[in-house]
């Protein structure tokens, strides 16, 4: 008897550890997933475009152009209004400058935003200051733009400039544009530019690009193209919202989504992810259920065993006064606790095998024997706790029923 309900209590252990190590990897997947896209781009700021052909996407929804909203200064302050919004900017992009240092020739993208609520965006300094409304000609440098490139065949390799841009705090720099004229000459001018800080990681573009201010870019990049630009007709190609925290992003994207504008943000494609791996979650988790199963089969063969061999016993209990309840809740409680007991061991036995996971997955992933490959929450602790405890109790429940309603005086003749 003991033998059988250690065998049957194994049988559990291998249950719980099973689901919880199977759930345990799928959370692993998706944290490591998360924090990376997390590091890419800020939770709390949205990406508003005019249309999906700003983003070079063509629009499938057709109709009228004068139906389509136009992101302009108007709708800068309709975007302000809404409710959890920081701050509101436009974004003017300028590509192909370039600029010098220590006669090294880098090319550089400008990265235009509003000085004017640059304190109230998401953007930190790693040293220096951040420019103030009025200094137009200050600029903040990504951590990565003295990067250069080389390119061989299809792969480019970075190289690093041993200048880093915290050297270049407190300096000038001359940004070189290039146009060529109706006339087909070159033409080039020249902007000098005082960085007054180094921006921190955003894992976006802003890495790669010169921080500076939307005005000075739109006036640089009417005269790369030789174009002025009517804003209030054609509107901006982008604008940052910043929120006030993750909680209010849904809110505000439907916000902005009723003023016809296209938005992206970071958290759209966490959600999406998190209903992935919630169906993978529990995929993974049936799978180790089905070892639950052949668990909770043991626990009632055990338990059917059992009466049978203390028939006698319950006849006696029955005789000296035990009531059809007293017996019924005796044998739930033994099949309960051979869940219970079970289920404790498997938590131990999964959390073990979890650090051993990631101590394996980094060995080879990482190379330093640090991975988030398992990953087990308190929730799935206490889940496939109280879920190996109902598991006992329900499979303890036929057992006990018969065993109750034995006949006293049949059991007491049994031998």
């Amino acid at each position: 008897m003991k033998f059988r309900t250690i065998l049957t209590i194994i049988g559990v252990v291998i249950g719980t550890a099973s689901i919880i190590v199977m759930v345990s990897i799928g959370n692993g997947a998706q944290k490591s997933i998360t924090d990376e896209l997390s590091g890419i781009g800020s939770v709390t700021t949205l990406q508003v475009y005019q249309d999906l052909s700003s983003m070079g996407v063509p629009s499938m929804s057709g109709g009228n152009k004068k139906d389509k909203s136009i992101l302009n200064d108007d709708a800068i302050k309709d975007l302000k209004k809404i409710d959890g919004v920081t701050a509101v900017t436009p974004v003017v992009n300028l590509s192909g400058g370039e600029i010098e240092v220590d006669r090294e020739q880098y090319s550089v993208s400008l990265m235009g935003v509003d000085y004017g609520v640059l304190d109230d965006m998401r953007y930190e300094t790693t040293s220096g200051r951040k420019p103030g409304a009025n200094d137009e000609n200050s600029v903040i440098l990504g951590k990565d733009v003295l990067t250069s490139y080389t390119y061989s065949g299809a792969s480019a390799k970075s190289e690093k400039s041993s200048v880093k841009p915290e050297d270049l705090i407190g300096q000038n720099i001359t940004l070189v544009i290039k146009r060529t004229n109706e006339k087909g000459e070159e033409e080039q001018r020249t902007q000098k530019l005082r960085v007054s800080g180094v921006l921190e990681s955003t894992g976006g573009n802003e890495d790669y690009s010169i921080i500076s201010d939307y005005k000075l870019v739109t006036e640089l990049n009417e005269w790369q193209t030789g174009k002025k630009v009517n804003i209030k007709k054609t509107g901006y190609s982008e604008v940052l919202v910043t929120v006030e925290d993750s909680s209010v992003v849904n809110d505000v994207t439907g916000e902005i989504e009723g003023l016809k504008f296209t938005v992206f943000s970071m958290q759209q494609i966490l959600d999406s992810m998190g209903s992935v791996f919630q169906m993978l979650q529990i995929l993974l988790g049936g799978i180790g259920g089905v070892a639950l199963l052949v668990a909770c089969i043991g626990i009632v063969n055990t338990m059917t065993m059992s009466i049978y061999e203390r028939t006698k016993e319950i006849g006696i209990m029955k005789v000296i006064g035990a009531s059809i309840s007293d017996i019924r809740n005796m044998f739930i409680a033994e099949s309960t606790m051979i869940g219970l007991i079970g289920g404790m061991v498997g938590i131990i036995i999964s959390v073990l095998l979890s650090l051993l996971i990631n101590l394996i997955a980094g060995f080879f992933i990482g190379g330093n024997g640090n991975a988030n490959i398992s990953y087990i929450t308190p929730g799935l602790v206490i889940f496939a706790l109280l879920f190996s405890a109902l598991v006992g109790l329900l499979s303890g429940v036929r057992p006990a029923i018969k065993a109750a309603n034995l006949s006293s005086l049949d059991a007491i003749r049994s031998e």
